[in-house]
């Protein structure tokens, strides 16, 4: 075989081997599907699901691999979103919650949660409410001063005198040591909508850094100093979508790898038509790349490397009636600049919350996603190349 005609086979080979995905529906009915999450909710080793309606006061978490649906509580109107944490070393995560959320701040208490099994994860949880801070929308677990011991992250959606369409009014970011749970503030100059708190390790050593997304961009938070002593820093990485409030700065975020090299990945702007990522340039900044702009309302990005290429790959819900879908992106070199676009489920899933996980425990990444206008929560498994 000639040598150049060998090369032509093998990257048509390449080409086609591309990683599928063959969609299991969890459950079918889930009105205002809105956050997803995965976690070992009763230590047997495989991964769990849980799913929060918008529209419901019960939250369910569903048992793999047959996806018996679990009550966690019932009764707490207004749900928005959850974090899930072992804080005693017993196996079984302990769960922040936030509930009795609205888009008005006047109407939004923002009641804070932590939920602990009683012995047995698959009857109810018992709540232990913390905190009430007007629209406590995202939550994350972090060690923030590297003690090998998790704090709550709280991120308010708008502040108390926010006013749509623009949201004018500074929102604070804060957080809680266990077991006090005092609420203490992390930074309160972000403006308009803080959409997003992600947990990263930014920089070496047993500190986890904050990534927030909202109006005012991508912003990068980290404690230095020892408990109960710490000092804050916040540094704007990049002011993101560039146009008037409400169609600005950044939606989501997420931390990836490509081989090396570090990069972030964005919906853009809130609640918008973009997916973006970021590379750091030699200088230093954090430069801005648009590989789609066909999302009607984007929620949540997730990344794992789907294919097994050493690359972080790029999941992308649209949870818009009009758009609803669930988009992957293959990255195709180190340096971010080629990206192949698939869409794994249009119609059938508008994915406003994703993430990922090894559901069967065969060593590949899967997806899991939950739909607002489609009413659903789906796992995707990962099949490999053809």
């Amino acid at each position: 075989m000639a040598p150049v005609l060998g090369i032509l086979l093998f990257a048509a080979a390449a080409l086609f081997a591309q990683t599928r995905f063959r969609e299991h529906v969890i459950d079918a009915n889930v009105p205002g599907g809105y956050a997803v999450h995965v976690a070992d909710v009763n230590h047997d080793g495989r991964l769990d699901v849980v799913g929060l309606s918008t529209r419901a006061s019960d939250l369910y978490w569903y048992e793999n691999p047959a996806w018996e649906k679990r009550l966690f509580i019932d009764k707490l109107p207004g749900l928005v979103n959850l974090a899930l944490a072992d804080l005693d070393g017993d196996g079984i995560p302990e769960l922040a919650l936030g509930s009795a959320f609205s888009m008005v701040a006047a109407k939004s208490e923002g009641l804070v949660w932590i939920l602990r099994h009683q012995g047995d994860p698959r009857q109810p949880w018992k709540a232990e409410r913390i905190d009430a801070i007007t629209t406590a929308h995202h939550f994350v677990w972090a060690d923030v001063d590297g003690d090998g011991k998790k704090e709550l992250i709280n991120a308010p959606l708008i502040g108390v005198g926010a006013l749509a369409p623009k949201y004018e009014d500074h929102v604070s970011l804060v957080f809680y040591r266990p077991p006090v749970w005092k609420r203490e503030l992390i930074y309160d100059r972000m403006f308009g909508v803080l959409h997003r708190v992600r947990a990263v390790h930014w920089r070496k050593g047993p500190r986890q850094q904050l990534l927030t997304a909202g109006f005012d961009g991508i912003l990068l938070h980290e404690a230095d100093g020892k408990s109960p002593n710490l000092h804050w820093k916040s540094t704007v990485l990049n002011k993101g979508h560039l146009e008037p409030a409400p169609r600005s700065g950044s939606s989501d975020v997420a931390m990836g790898h490509l081989g090396r090299q570090r990069f972030l990945a964005a919906i853009e702007p809130w609640h918008g038509n973009e997916v973006v990522v970021y590379l750091q340039g030699k200088s230093g900044a954090w430069e801005r790349r648009v590989i789609f702009d066909g999302l009607k309302e984007g929620h949540e990005v997730a990344l794992a490397d789907f294919d097994g290429d050493g690359r972080d790959d790029l999941v992308a819900g649209d949870r818009g009636k009009e758009g609803a879908s669930m988009h992957v992106f293959f990255s195709l070199d180190a340096e971010g600049k080629q990206w192949r676009h698939e869409v794994v489920d249009k119609g059938g899933m508008a994915g406003s919350g994703c993430t990922v996980g090894d559901m069967n425990n065969d060593r590949r990444m899967d997806i899991v996603c939950i739909g607002a206008s489609t009413a659903n929560l789906k796992w995707y498994e990962n099949l490999g190349g053809k």
